[in-house]
């Protein structure tokens, strides 16, 4: 049960933080027949997105 709960916890905290994005991404591309974008490529990718659209906020 601790183990469980453990395991919910961390896939929790792993969705809240953005940290699956890239498991996700890797997913999507090898469903797709795709080669994945590494690491350091996917997040670079998602700061310049973010970048881009800055003006899009509020704040």
């Amino acid at each position: 049960m601790i183990r469980r709960w453990g395991a919910a916890v961390r896939w929790y905290l792993r969705a809240l933080t953005g940290e699956d994005r890239y498991d996700r991404h890797v997913a999507a591309c090898a469903a797709d027949g795709r080669v994945p974008m590494t690491r350091r490529a996917f997040e670079r990718h998602r700061t310049d997105v973010a970048a881009a659209h800055a003006h899009e906020r509020c704040c």
